[in-house]
């Protein structure tokens, strides 16, 4: 197999999904392209309070129950998440980024926001 040539040096590839003090979860260049994003015009939001993740389904049924618009832009893509936040009690009051995740079993994006003091207790 013949070597292929980096030519995208400078970007970060790997997924990143941050929570934003304005609540918005936003996603990097790297989550739109691993996980397609473009071609998702909704999402869906799951919490798991046990183990402190969020799940995020994605959709274009514009009709599903808790459905919410999947923001597409030049950088990234966000979704609003304020009402979901205040609900499940989720600290946005300062920006924080963390690693995203695709789950096969769960066929969602998953975003571990356990902070990295409380996993060391």
């Amino acid at each position: 197999m013949p070597f292929e040539k980096f030519t995208k040096s400078g970007r970060s590839y790997k997924p990143k999904a941050s929570i934003t003090s304005s609540g918005l979860i936003g996603f990097n260049n790297g989550s739109v392209k691993r996980f397609d994003l473009n071609n998702y015009k909704y999402c869906i939001l799951y919490y798991d309070k046990e183990g402190r993740r969020i799940g995020i389904a994605l959709t274009n049924d514009e009709n599903e129950e808790g459905v919410c618009k999947l923001r597409n832009r030049a950088s990234g893509a966000d979704v609003s998440a304020r009402a979901f936040f205040d609900f499940y009690k989720i600290d946005y009051s300062e920006t924080c980024r963390y690693d995203a995740t695709w789950d096969d079993l769960e066929e969602k994006i998953i975003v571990d926001i356990v902070d990295i003091k409380d996993r060391n207790q």
